[in-house]
């Protein structure tokens, strides 16, 4: 098991006005944690899973090729197909989240893997969360299932996410065992923030398959605690880690935000393919481009919000990880 170094004073901290934050920040989770019992969607009335096979399974919009003339020129039960395939990738997307990205960094706390996390307050709150994460695996693969029965797309294969790629790939080059679950911590810290945001796009339309929007919603409703649950354990871990560890976690902490809101055009680009989209290759390729500028989708003035608190910003290498990714500080 790996251990990290022994715990360090934030930039800029003295020692009463950390300790001082750190009860406080101690006290909420504690609060957060206490009230899962009344919270969590796992111990509530199960989703409703209806189908009503009139209603579209995914909005157009969020397809990074709704606007492409070729897309447009579908046929309308082709068009519907490409919906439910969309339905189903953002689901797996989700499950791509939780399982390969959030949980693990859950079970290096449990194990005493990431410093300032070893209380039992951290603790309950993890196993609370890998409950959570584990209700919102059945919750997407029981939408998926009936999606995939009532549509004809039993078959349909969806190819690993770039989110998880990148974040390997980042890991891979890392030679310390610290460095590795700093990766993979800071890529979840970015998901987590992130997610509540990308349910959102659902949890609330109308338009789409009523079936959907309330697995949707079941699961942001679970994510904007989930939110707050890593921004608090970030400000606790944090001040934790020893000045060489918070200088890594500073370098790392913007690139998930870049993996995050890449497009996964090779996803689609092997779903339209199965589909036998017609000019599938050109619609896609046409789109790379727009990968560019995903980014920019995406709101992450919390994650430089919570970058300011912690004092990843008052540090040379967190400014130069920040700036050199070209998001403003």
């Amino acid at each position: 098991m790996t251990t990290m170094s022994a715990p360090a004073i934030a930039p800029g901290g003295t020692d009463a006005a950390h300790q001082h934050e750190q009860s406080e920040v101690k006290a909420l989770l504690q609060r957060i944690g206490d009230g899962w019992i009344k919270r969590a969607k796992v111990r509530r009335d199960a989703v409703d899973l209806a189908f009503d096979p009139a209603r579209p399974d995914f909005l157009e919009e969020l397809l990074p090729f709704h606007a492409h003339p070729l897309y447009q020129r579908l046929a309308p039960e082709l068009k519907s197909k490409i919906l439910s395939a969309g339905w189903i990738i953002y689901n797996e997307k989700t499950v791509a989240i939780e399982s390969a990205i959030v949980s693990p960094s859950c079970y290096d706390a449990l194990d005493g893997r990431i410093p300032g996390l070893t209380d039992e307050t951290s603790r309950q709150i993890v196993c609370e969360t890998l409950v959570d994460e584990a209700y919102h695996l059945l919750l997407v693969a029981n939408a998926n299932r009936l999606t995939r029965a009532q549509r004809g797309l039993e078959d349909l294969k969806i190819p690993g996410f770039n989110l998880v790629t990148m974040m390997n790939r980042e890991k891979a080059v890392q030679s310390e065992d610290w460095q590795k679950i700093l990766v993979h911590l800071a890529t979840s810290v970015v998901s987590e923030i992130f997610v509540s945001d990308y349910l959102h796009q659902l949890s609330d339309c109308t338009e789409i398959q009523p079936m959907n929007m309330a697995t949707v919603a079941a699961h942001r409703h679970d994510e904007l605690a989930h939110s707050k649950i890593f921004t608090l354990m970030t400000k606790t871990f944090y001040p934790a880690l020893s000045p060489r560890e918070q200088a890594f976690f500073a370098s790392v902490l913007p690139k998930p935000i870049e993996w995050f809101a890449d497009l996964e055009l090779d996803i689609w680009s092997s779903v339209l393919e199965q589909l036998r989209v017609p000019g599938a290759a050109t619609i896609v390729a046409d789109c790379r481009p727009l990968n560019a500028a995903a980014r920019e989708r995406l709101d992450y003035t919390g994650i430089v919000g919570l970058s300011h608190e912690v004092g990843i910003l008052s540090t040379d290498a967190g400014r130069n990880s920040f700036t050199a990714m070209g998001i403003a500080i």
